[in-house]
């Protein structure tokens, strides 16, 4: 905790948090675009091209934050799955939100203790988890696999892909993305082009026991 300042992104978790969000975007972007505004064919055919073009880099981040971090990623999916009393009761005030933002009394005052992510984190990011997931196998699916399926499932899995990432996309755009900046520390971690450090301040408040847990007691250990 040199400086007062905690490692709380790795290398690999900024990338791959860099790499997806970029993509993603994009990838929205340019599918919304061909869907959605039928623009003609030559000017279709070139944004589909960048849209499989995306697409590949979307699923090569992936598979490589897998084989090639799974320590971080197993630590990641670990903490999304560790669901204690606090974290289920984060959810009687999400987490004082309503009441610090929007001035509604909603739940009780105080916020239970949190580890590294709260409650609506994990729920959240469970959910982010498996959409990639499932839009890359989708995706893939719809551009080498097409000829194999039939032609409801092509339907079917049409309309999930793309409807699927539109509804991820605003509850990322009207949630995931404010609430990331109420916590600047956090977010500037992620982002930074140094280490991805937060400070200890930060690490009390919005994590108090991934912080006792998992930061003065290993550091205690070592």
């Amino acid at each position: 905790m040199a400086n007062n300042r905690i490692l709380r992104f790795h290398a690999p978790d900024k990338v791959f948090h860099s790499v997806n969000a970029i993509t993603w975007f994009a990838l929205l972007f340019t599918g919304v675009y061909v869907y959605f505004c039928e623009p003609e064919a030559a000017c279709a055919e070139a944004t589909m091209l960048a849209h499989l073009i995306l697409g590949v880099v979307f699923t090569f981040n992936l598979l490589g934050f897998i084989v090639l971090a799974p320590d971080r990623f197993a630590l990641i999916l670990r903490a999304c799955l560790e669901w204690d009393r606090n974290t289920i009761f984060w959810f009687r005030n999400f987490g004082g939100y309503p009441r610090r933002f929007f001035k509604i009394p909603f739940g009780p005052v105080e916020v239970p203790p949190q580890g590294r992510y709260n409650g609506g984190q994990k729920a959240s990011y469970l959910l982010f988890m498996g959409m990639i997931a499932a839009l890359t196998v989708t995706g893939w699916m719809l551009w080498i696999g097409a000829p194999l399926l039939g032609k409801a499932v092509f339907l079917w899995t049409f309309y999930f892909h793309v409807w699927g990432s539109i509804i991820v996309s605003v509850l990322v755009v009207c949630a995931h993305i404010p609430l990331a900046l109420l916590s600047m520390e956090h977010f500037k971690g992620i982002w930074r082009l140094g280490p991805g450090t937060i400070s200890v301040e930060a690490a009390e408040h919005h994590a108090p026991l991934w912080f006792e847990r998992d930061v003065i007691r290993t550091n205690i250990e070592k």
